[in-house]
């Protein structure tokens, strides 16, 4: 498929998205994770359908999407969340947590995931967030990095329940 720049539609997304959201990020977790489709992932599809249908109406996740002739080839999403307020510039306690991002293969390397980032910043901006967080890949790093994500002052940990 050769995409050309001047074609393609960005908008948010939309409740009769959410089977290409699902869609998108099992693609994207299958990348990133090298994992083949399985019984596992045929859970994880049930729970993100669910996830999405009710977050999107909720404004507890906001996406973006780039389609190309009518057929969606990149998305992008924003949840947010809350936590008690703070210094520094959360006392709404609302934060954006940015995830979701995924391009089709032949549609990448076009500045499609850095126009779905910019899109989000002005979500974040309009809903008065005042910061952004994300975990990055390899591949989007500097996509990151260039629209002005440093690192965090103090280390993320995580501890994985069993």
């Amino acid at each position: 498929m050769e995409i050309g720049k001047e074609k393609i539609v960005y908008r948010r997304a939309r409740i009769d998205d959410v089977p290409n959201l699902v869609e998108y990020r099992i693609r994207f977790l299958n990348e990133q994770y090298n994992h083949p489709e399985d019984g596992v992932t045929k859970i994880l599809r049930k729970s993100l359908l669910g996830y999405f249908t009710k977050a999107i109406p909720s404004n507890d996740f906001i996406a973006w999407v780039a389609e190309y002739n009518g057929k969606m080839i990149a998305t992008s999403g924003m949840v947010v969340w809350s936590i008690p307020a703070r210094y520094g510039g959360v006392e709404s306690g609302k934060l954006g947590y940015l995830l979701n991002f995924y391009t089709i293969p032949e549609a990448r390397r076009r500045g499609i995931g850095t126009r779905l980032l910019d899109e989000l910043i002005e979500e974040a901006k309009l809903l008065g967030l005042k910061y952004l967080h994300l975990h990055a890949s390899e591949d989007g790093i500097s996509i990151y990095r260039k629209a002005g994500f440093v690192e965090p002052r103090m280390p993320e940990l995580v501890l994985k329940l069993e």
